[in-house]
């Protein structure tokens, strides 16, 4: 679900944007539908993510599983309508280009940080183009490329696009079309990042506190899983001590016989 509702949200906001660049408008009844799907993307990203961070550490509490499905839902609604905003004023190369030069940029952080093969970074860096699938919780050397340099990138490049933007619409004759269409996705993306700048550091706070390796399973911190391991290594060691000691015990048995066997009875 994660994984077709972040495409599709780009691609539908491209639409609306390459529409009003157009001049021509979305046909009726289309933009309110691209708009509900594109809300309906943003909100399934950050309940997806979010289930996903729970489902790997689910002592975290509700709070902070609310505030991960926020934050995400910020963080793909930021990117895509940046996304989709820099791709209409750079209509028809500037979308791909765009896409290709990221993918390039997270393969470079991938190689760089060695955690996972080469050959898995290549399918794992498909999504980290719009957005940052691994938990939070995770331990930075778990992730494939690590939080603080995947934010640190996204900003980056939010900072570069939006110089870009604001230059080509200074120089740029578009008309913006009557309905908003660029204004709105726009204001989505200023917001969304906004709001991605408020909640990333209390989320981020509160993953370090339930930290956990990505091999690991949550419930084996406490020492059952340990314990497990102990008590059966406690049985193993029951079961060889005694079986070692009936052994015992017969071979003396035996003896014994034997050594009353050969003494002759009193005539």
């Amino acid at each position: 679900a994660i994984l077709e509702s972040a495409p599709q949200s780009l691609l539908q906001l491209y639409a609306l944007v390459i529409w009003a660049a157009a001049g021509v408008g979305a046909p009726s009844g289309a933009a309110p539908l691209l708009r509900l799907s594109v809300f309906s993307s943003f909100v399934s990203v950050g309940l997806g993510l979010a289930m996903w961070e729970l489902k790997v550490q689910f002592r975290t509490s509700s709070g902070y599983v609310v505030a991960v499905a926020v934050m995400r839902a910020f963080e793909i609604a930021a990117r895509s309508a940046t996304l989709a905003v820099f791709a209409g004023l750079t209509h028809p190369y500037g979308f791909f280009w765009c896409l290709i030069i990221d993918y390039g940029v997270m393969l470079v952080l991938i190689v760089r940080h060695q955690s996972v093969q080469f050959t898995y970074g290549l399918f794992v860096a498909l999504p980290l183009v719009l957005v940052s699938l691994e938990p939070l919780v995770w331990r930075r050397e778990d992730h494939a490329v690590p939080k603080d340099s995947y934010y640190l990138v996204r900003i980056l490049e939010f900072v570069i696009m939006w110089f870009f933007i604001i230059k080509m619409q200074d120089e740029d004759t578009i008309e913006m079309d009557k309905g908003g269409t660029w204004l709105g996705c726009e204001v989505l993306g200023l917001f969304s990042m906004l709001g991605l700048f408020v909640t990333l550091p209390f989320v981020w706070r509160i993953a370090r506190q339930h930290e956990l390796s990505r091999d690991v399973a949550d419930w084996a911190e406490d020492g059952s899983k340990d314990g497990l391991h102990d008590h059966s290594m406690y049985s193993d060691s029951d079961v060889g001590s005694s079986g070692s000691e009936s052994e015992r015990a017969i071979l003396r048995s035996e003896r014994a016989a034997g050594e009353n066997h050969d003494e002759l009875p009193p005539e």
